[in-house]
């Protein structure tokens, strides 16, 4: 009988016996020893077969070597198969991993020896695995035994291969000429001075706001406002052109100019109502700033997630100016007795077409109602103010929704619009249709990123924008709030780069942690500089967004980051925004405009990037988006960006490939960091569906290769494995008891013809004693 030597390194080979089929694994020393296998006897489909042949044909033509020789290959095969499956390094040849090796292994008794192709679990039937120049991805699908009992089976697959080929031409040079602002303020001997505002105010505008001229809409809708006979004004002009000031800088001129004496008790003379929280917020502060050369002009302001009692102990001291969110507001009128509305003379709807969109319809017509009802403007007259209530729109856009809300509150309106390709042309009409715009000088470009690229893409995207401009400041759009927790904790997790499982904090809830923290993952590559990483979505506390944004909006050392969804594309004046990465493409036209309107704003220069992926949503630039720029949008080439970000043209790939691994290993170290992550892909992928119905021709969720997204939010697991985990999740389980909770959907006979089935199922199978109770 031959010994082994219990040293020599062993192998495990599956012997097949051709008379009876026993199957035989034995475990031999590391010289081989000749053995027949019959490929016939493995079950399966006739391609499992077909490679079970094969592999055991070239299993044969091995050249047989030394068993020292064999002991040393087949160990440091199994060292290169580890250090792989720890840090993948890339080949030569279509960057196959070294853990290919493992697939050559055979499977157990029973089951065909199969090659894992990349995502194999994660691809739709009928789709190839291959890329787009065929080439085998490099996916390995790892599987553990320990004496019976195995664990989950993650894929870890290769960046840069299976990618789907793009369908257009490659990278586009800027050759776009400068452009002329189109949202500038007038360099004419057009004046604030000129419009005829009081002196006082213009002085401090000038001075102390530092505006020097006006801007197209300011001078267009800032005389009608003031006229001794206003009217009703629809305001309609780009993000950025100076909307505020147009409707405050009349309403304060008028108050200045009442030859009466006006204090905080005289009454309630405007309402400004705004979208949302953080657009009220920033409104307020705009007028706080006007009314600092007239100190008795009392603005105030009524929001959600403020405590109504402070705000009832504002209201009954008096305000003059009012900024409020409609439900708010509306609560006010029905609760506080102390809210006098007979002085009202100005209603404003800043952001209309964002009012229609989120529901408040009802709410704006019971409010402006309350408002008619208890006016007495008509009666108790004031000289230097309107004798009538004067209400304007604002709005960015000019949809179906505005227009019905302007037919609701605004009388003979006159339709303020400033030609955006002509700025010292304004129009003034009853009511007309007109192309809204981005601004001129915005330097639009997009980028187009195969799915398992986008997480690298964008740390790469965010690294070449600060080492371009080391105090920028960059706001970073995404689709859904879960996907802002996400990359806010990807971005701001501690430890450096290739660190291991050890030592790292576990994600938290996102009203639990910071929104403002350090990225010292982005200082590994910036080397110089500490990006600041801040996140702002709906489903933050009103205090934790109000601190959010003053923070991101009062840092001026350094570079700034701001991940949000679009509850920050409406309206705020952030200062000094640098760049606008739309990660996720907007679900509508309009968002891209508002988004990309938070730069660009006021004549300066801005920049503004756009991630598609390859296929279908690249006609979407072309076909939809550019119709809004004046300069055809810069197509950039996602491998010349990643090369820049890490490292040149020889190593990149092996820095990308480590920046994802590491965001790999950050999940698997606890299962709140994975959880974080899955509630990001499951969120994303219905956001997704939300597109409209005329762009889903672009954004179709039945294109989306779901293997691929789950890599670009660093899983390794299959898709299917998350969506059953997704139904199995608490809130599910919930939602289908409650479903199961209603009987009264089944008719009003339900509980007797219920009874009845019990009752005969019971009298069909006898009852006995084990069964009575």
């Amino acid at each position: 009988m031959h010994s082994f030597d219990q040293a020599e390194p062993t192998r495990q080979i599956l012997v097949t016996m051709a008379e009876d089929g026993l199957l035989l694994n034995l475990a031999i020393p590391g010289a081989p020893i000749p053995v027949s296998l019959d490929h016939n006897s493995i079950k399966g489909k006739w391609t499992q077969r077909l490679k079970a042949k094969r592999a055991i044909q070239r299993s044969a033509k091995k050249p047989v070597g030394s068993s020292r020789a064999q002991s040393s290959s087949s160990q440091s095969s199994r060292n290169a198969a580890n250090s792989e499956a720890q840090n993948p390094r890339w080949t030569d040849k279509g960057s196959r991993s070294i853990g290919t090796l493992v697939e050559r292994n055979f499977l157990s008794p029973g089951r065909a020896f199969a090659r894992n192709d990349e995502d194999s679990s994660a691809e739709p039937r009928g789709r190839s695995s291959r890329g787009a120049n065929n080439v085998p991805s490099s996916a390995t699908q790892l599987q553990y035994s320990n004496q019976g009992s195995s664990m989950p089976s993650h894929i870890i697959s290769s960046l840069f291969t299976s990618n789907p080929s793009t369908e257009r031409a490659s990278a586009s040079e800027d050759g776009r000429q400068q452009e002329d602002p189109s949202n500038a303020p007038l360099i004419d001997d057009t004046s604030f001075k000129g419009l005829g505002l009081h002196i006082s105010l213009v002085s401090h505008v000038q001075e102390k706001m530092n505006f020097g001229h006006p801007t197209a809409v300011q001078r267009a809708a800032v005389p009608a406002l003031i006229s001794s006979n206003p009217q009703d004004l629809f305001i309609q002009a780009q993000t950025g052109s100076g909307k505020t000031l147009a409707y405050v800088l009349p309403i304060i001129h008028a108050l200045m100019n009442s030859p009466e004496t006006l204090t905080r008790e005289s009454g309630l003379f405007a309402i400004i109502i705004a979208p949302t929280r953080e657009l009220a917020s920033q409104i307020y502060s705009v007028l706080e700033s006007v009314v600092r050369c007239c100190h008795y002009i009392v603005p105030g302001i009524v929001i959600g997630g403020e405590k109504k009692k402070s705000e009832k102990a504002r209201l009954r001291k008096g305000v003059n100016i009012l900024v409020s969110t409609p439900g708010r507001l509306a609560d006010h009128f029905d609760n506080t007795e102390a809210l006098d509305l007979s002085a009202v003379r100005w209603v404003i709807l800043d952001e209309g077409d964002r009012l229609m969109e989120l529901g408040f319809e009802q709410t704006i017509t019971k409010i402006l109602s309350k408002i008619e009802e208890k006016s007495r403007a008509h009666i108790d007259s004031i000289s230097g103010l309107p004798n009538r209530r004067v209400t304007v729109l604002c709005s960015a856009t000019l949809k179906e929704g505005v227009e019905q809300l302007g037919k609701q509150s605004l009388s003979n309106a006159v339709h303020i619009n400033v030609d955006s390709r002509n700025p010292k042309k304004q129009s003034a009409q009853t009511s007309e249709k007109n192309e809204f715009s981005a601004p001129d000088q915005l330097h639009q470009e997009y980028v187009v990123v195969p799915m398992k690229l986008r997480l690298v893409s964008l740390i790469g995207t965010i690294i070449n924008i600060i080492q371009s401009q080391n105090n920028a400041k960059i706001m970073i759009f995404l689709s859904c709030s879960d996907s802002v927790n996400f990359h806010f904790s990807m971005l701001t997790r501690d430890g450096t780069l290739g660190d291991g499982l050890e030592g790292e904090p576990e994600a938290t809830d996102a009203d639990d942690e910071g929104t403002s923290l350090p990225s010292h993952i982005l200082k590994a590559y910036l080397k110089t500089t500490t990006p600041l990483i801040h996140k702002l979505h709906g489903s933050l506390s009103q205090s934790v967004r109000k601190s959010t944004l003053a923070s991101f909006t009062k840092a001026i050392a350094g570079p700034s980051v701001l991940l949000c969804t679009d509850v920050a594309s409406r309206g705020l004046d952030l200062p000094s925004i640098s760049h606008v990465v739309e990660f996720d493409p907007p679900f509508a036209l309009e968002d891209h405009l508002h988004r990309v309107g938070r730069t660009a704003r006021v004549g300066n220069e801005g920049w503004s990037t756009i991630f598609v992926l390859p296929g279908k949503e690249e006609y979407y630039i072309d076909n939809v988006l550019a119709r809004l720029h004046k300069s055809p949008p810069i197509r950039r080439d996602y491998s010349a960006m990643l090369s820049s970000a890490f490292g040149g043209k020889l190593v990149w790939q092996d820095i990308a490939t480590n920046a994802q691994l590491d965001v790999e290993r950050w999940l698997l170290q606890s299962h709140s960091n994975l959880s974080l992550s899955k509630a990001a892909f499951t969120s994303h992928v219905r956001a997704y569906t939300t597109h409209l119905s005329s762009e889903r021709q672009y954004f179709s969720v039945r294109e989306l290769h779901l293997g691929h997204l789950a890599k670009s939010f660093g899983l390794r697991e299959p898709p299917a494995a998350l969506g059953r985990a997704s139904n199995a999740s608490p809130s599910n389980q919930a939602s289908g008891e409650f479903r199961k909770k209603r009987p009264q959907e089944q008719g009003p006979d339900y509980a007797k013809r219920k009874m009845l089935k019990i009752a005969q199922m019971h009298a069909g199978i006898g009852a006995s004693e084990f069964n009575l109770g």
